[in-house]
């Protein structure tokens, strides 16, 4: 059955995490007409049906885009716009309970992973309003730091998407929308909000009312994937948090993180975004750091489970040292393992 349902209704906010989409997000969600909820996450899940090699789900995620083909191919005619209008469909019911639960008439959708499907969230709603949120990225890295990481290296690998693959992939999102694409500046947001929420409300065809820029009355979306700390430091956008990034230059393992993601975006990413690479750079290099007794970036980007045995072993050594020192690191290192040992020796005894 097919479906006319082209989003209409629906307004798209794709960033990378820790880029002020919260604040973006309060602050439309003070207009009367739009409904928001924390992150949903609900696009993800159906375009992903027929994309095997990128989910890992326990029925097996490979027999079931390959069952999915098969009875789209043999039983349905023509396979692409059926699978589409069933997520459709599938989005219809899912926003549109939403809307009705609220009594409102846009849904706004903020998940920044979305920035993995921005294609296909076009092709199957071209009536919907992509809003592109862009920060400093190296202002989105000092977050992640502080809020989420602190001295824990190694999950900071569980962000490399949001980190490294999200600004490629958000410029490609606005290539492909095209002029209907919303780019937004958080720096210019939050030094102007004003202006750039009027020009935001224009552009998505709503009305403007000042009231929506101060959010303390607007009730925080329900749910435990929401900004956990920003969001509740003020009650309304704020240029406080535009320079806190350079604190990454008080830290030297921060500092090395930031030289070192900074060379992995690159010039033409940065510049790109709408920052000067060389002045990010020329601001980083007002200090230099001593690599040799900082924790890898190439390592703090590795997921856990794709870490070799040697770099595991890096890794528990490292900790072990900056906790105790060198040598009663070492030695608490080696008596871990000879522990570990003689526990295997004794169970294989008892056997």
């Amino acid at each position: 059955m097919k479906t006319n349902y082209l989003g209409e209704n629906l307004v798209f906010i794709i960033s990378q995490p820790r880029s002020g989409s919260t604040l973006l997000q309060r602050v439309l969600a003070g207009h009367p007409d739009i409904q928001t909820s924390a992150e949903t996450w609900l696009m993800l899940q159906p375009i992903y049906g027929l994309r095997p090699d990128k989910v890992d789900v326990e029925y097996g995620s490979r027999w079931a885009a390959s069952a999915i083909n098969e009875y789209l191919t043999n039983y349905t005619d023509p396979k692409a716009t059926v699978y589409d209008d069933a997520i459709r469909a599938w989005a219809q019911v899912m926003y549109n309970a939403s809307l009705e639960h609220g009594g409102k008439r846009i849904f706004l959708d903020k998940t920044p992973r979305y920035f993995f499907i921005i294609p296909d969230l076009y092709r199957l709603f071209p009536k919907a309003k992509f809003i592109f949120l862009l920060r400093n990225p190296l202002a989105v890295l000092a977050s992640e730091l502080t809020t989420y990481v602190k001295d824990d290296w190694t999950i900071i690998g569980t962000f490399k998407p949001d980190l490294v693959d999200a600004p490629q992939l958000i410029l490609d999102g606005i290539k492909t929308v095209g002029t209907d694409a919303i780019v937004v500046n958080y720096e210019q947001f939050v030094s102007n909000p004003d202006e750039q929420l009027q020009s935001l409300c224009t552009a998505l065809e709503i009305d403007f009312h000042e009231s929506m820029l101060s959010y303390d009355n607007t009730p925080a979306p329900v749910g435990k994937m929401n900004d956990p700390v920003g969001i509740h430091q003020h009650k309304k956008p704020s240029v406080a948090s535009l320079d806190k990034w350079k604190k990454l230059l008080d830290n030297p393992q921060h500092l090395h993180f930031a030289q070192s993601y900074l060379k992995e975006l690159g010039p033409e990413v940065i510049n790109a975004m709408g920052y000067k690479y060389d002045d990010l750079q020329a601001t980083l290099n007002q200090k230099q750091v001593d690599t040799r007794k900082l924790f890898p970036w190439r390592l703090a980007l590795k997921p856990t489970v794709k870490l070799k045995f040697k770099e595991r072993v890096y890794i528990d050594l490292y900790f072990l040292k900056a906790a105790h020192g060198p040598i009663k690191g070492t030695l608490s290192y080696l008596n871990k393992i000879c522990s570990k040992l003689w526990k295997k020796i004794k169970n294989n005894v008892t056997r």
